[in-house]
C-alpha cells in the first residue's frame, strides 16, 4: 500500500473518533477506510504472488530445491501482522455495520441511504421491506454498488458486503454450536433436504 493511502487512513481515523458526526458522515468515512484496508490486503496479496511465481520458476532444480522452499514459505506468512491487524480492523467493522450501530438506516433514509451505496435506482423498488435495513442492503440484498457490475463469486461484492462477509465468517468459526443455526431445519435454506451419512474416515471428493 503506498503512503499516500496509508495517511489518507489515518487521518480518516482520527477524524471518526471525534464526537458528533452524523451517520451520514460516519457511513462515508467508514467506506473510505474499508476501500484502503481492502486494497492494502490486494497489495499484500500481490507480493505473495510474486513470490510463488520466483518459487515456481526455481521448480525442479535439486540445486536450487532451498531457495524454492523459503520463496513458498515467504508467500505463506509475507506481512502476516498486517493481513491480521487488517482483518481484524475488517471484521470489526462488518460487525458494526450488521448491527447499524448507528442507526443509520433510519438516520440516513432508504433513498439517501441507497445513493450512498451506490445503489440503481432501477433496483430499489424490488428490495423487500424485511430485507430494508442496512445489513440488508448490503449484505443479504447484496445492492451495493449496483450500478457497476459486480463479482458474484463467493464473499466478492462490494467493499463493506466484504466487511460484513468477513464478519459472518468469524462469527461462524468462533460461535458456539449452540449458537449456530440448524440449517436443515424447518424454514432453513436446507430444510428437507436428504441427509446421507458419511461413514467414519471416508472423505467426501
Amino acid at each position: 500500500m503506498t503512503l499516500i493511502k496509508l495517511k489518507v487512513a489515518e487521518k480518516l481515523a482520527k477524524i471518526a473518533r471525534k464526537p458528533d458526526h452524523s451517520p451520514r458522515t460516519m457511513l462515508i468515512m467508514t467506506q473510505r477506510m474499508v476501500r484502503i484496508s481492502l486494497d492494502r490486503l490486494s497489495d499484500i496479496r500481490a507480493e505473495r504472488r510474486v513470490f510463488r511465481r520466483e518459487a515456481a520458476a526455481l521448480q525442479g532444480y535439486p540445486h536450487t530445491q532451498r531457495q524454492h522452499d523459503k520463496l513458498l514459505e515467504k508467500s505463506r506468512t509475507h506481512r502476516d501482522d498486517d493481513i491480521r491487524d487488517i482483518k481484524q480492523g475488517l471484521i470489526g467493522v462488518g460487525y458494526h455495520l450488521i448491527k447499524d450501530i448507528d442507526n443509520s438506516y433510519d438516520a440516513i433514509g432508504f433513498d439517501s441511504l441507497c445513493d450512498l451505496l451506490s445503489i440503481n435506482p432501477i433496483h430499489r423498488p424490488a428490495v423487500p421491506n424485511d430485507e430494508r435495513g442496512l445489513a440488508g442492503l448490503i449484505y443479504v440484498a447484496r445492492l451495493e454498488n449496483s450500478a457497476s457490475p459486480q463479482s458474484d463469486g463467493w464473499g466478492e461484492g462490494g467493499p463493506l458486503f466484504e466487511a460484513c462477509f468477513m464478519a459472518m465468517m468469524h462469527w461462524i468459526k468462533t460461535a458456539r454450536e449452540c449458537d449456530l443455526p440448524d440449517l436443515f431445519g424447518p424454514n432453513s435454506p436446507l430444510a428437507g433436504a436428504e441427509i446421507v451419512p458419511v461413514k467414519t474416515g471416508v472423505t467426501l471428493q
